[in-house]
């Protein structure tokens, strides 16, 4: 079936509910804009792509009369994108209507502004943060400011994989979640944080547990996966698939008063068996020992830098350093990973 364009009256737009505005009309435009309008040419649709993150994230069309910009949708729809709107009648029915609009050329704040002004970041990292795709292992101390930052930032796709339910125990560091989410599973407590925060991000929620039987799976088509879990097996699960797929990752760690983050690519540098040859036999956890909640804070928003580093392909990302920090003396260290000749994850890689 040949796919239809969809639109909506004037009088039930809600502005702040699209992830973005496009005006298709030609020619001069002295009547105005409607507030947040990005101009682009209505035969570029492929322009017009390169604001939708996600095919179902929800943009407006309009044009002069609403012809153009049926025809825009029609055709975007056909291209797979749910999410695209044809405003009815157009900007003549708009003005009509009495609903808000902007001079032509009044700047519009984005709330990716401050990212794009940032030297040697601008708008082309800023789209490479937009169409990514990016797994979270973990959406507990560590996991909840990666998430929020992630979304944040206008990361494309966040998966979040996490067996578990929200504790009352986990709420002093767990900041993604509030009392209301108390005995709801993690990922969807988490589904539900992200939609608020910024409704353009799409989550692929997995309420399971990650291991070394769905890692490949979960994995495959990640650009770049956040281990943000709380012991040794999964840890070892996300660097063996991590590796074997050649997906860069960023790992973390906290309890007590002190943690640590590293990112690695084992196709180029260590990997996590490369920093631990040799893990003990039995590990603490904080059930056992506690963990100060901000110190959770701190590691997870480093991790989040780091991610975004990644993403965006900074040259100064970490590849073979460790940074711990200690919150007792508030002090930062780092110290150089080297890669292991005798690493068995060298052979599955196939290039260290």
């Amino acid at each position: 079936m040949e796919p239809q364009a969809r639109e909506i009256a004037p009088e039930d737009v809600v502005l702040d509910a699209f992830v973005a505005i496009v005006d298709l009309r030609e020619g001069s435009r002295p009547s105005g804009e409607i507030p947040g309008s990005t101009l682009i040419d209505r035969l570029d649709l492929d322009g017009i792509e390169r604001l939708i993150p996600h095919p179902d994230s929800p943009i407006l069309l309009y044009c002069g009369i609403g012809e153009a910009s049926r025809i825009a949708a029609k055709s975007l729809a056909g291209r797979g994108f749910t999410g695209v709107v044809s405003l009815l009648g157009g900007f003549r029915r708009w003005r009509a209507g009495d609903h808000p609009i902007s001079p032509v050329g009044e700047p519009t704040p984005d709330r990716y502004d401050r990212h794009v002004r940032l030297a040697g970041f601008g708008p082309e990292r800023q789209d490479r943060l937009r169409s990514s795709r990016v797994l979270v292992v973990g959406a507990g101390g560590l996991g909840s400011p990666v998430i929020q930052y992630l979304a944040a930032a206008g990361v494309g796709t966040i998966g979040i994989v996490d067996g578990d339910r929200v504790d009352a125990t986990n709420l002093h560091r767990q900041v993604l979640f509030g009392e209301d989410a108390i005995g709801m599973s993690k990922v969807d407590a988490a589904v539900a944080a992200v939609a608020d925060m910024n409704h353009s991000v799409a989550v692929d929620a997995v309420a399971r547990w990650f291991d070394a039987d769905n890692a490949a799976v979960l994995i495959d088509g990640c650009d770049l996966v956040v281990d943000a879990s709380d012991n040794f097996a999964t840890r070892l699960a996300v660097n063996d698939a991590a590796a074997a797929l050649g997906v860069p990752f960023v790992h973390g760690a906290a309890i007590r008063w002190e943690g640590m983050v590293a990112a690695f690519n084992p196709r180029v540098g260590p990997c996590y068996r490369c920093l631990f040859p040799d893990l003990p036999e039995s590990e603490a956890t904080c059930r056992d020992v506690g963990v100060l909640g901000p110190v959770t804070g701190v590691i997870g928003s480093l991790m989040a830098v780091e991610a975004i580093k990644h993403i965006v392909g900074s040259p100064d990302r970490m590849l073979d350093r460790l940074i711990t920090y200690d919150a007792r003396s508030t002090r930062f260290s780092s110290v150089r990973i080297k890669r292991r000749d005798t690493c068995p994850i060298g052979h599955v890689v196939g290039s260290r």
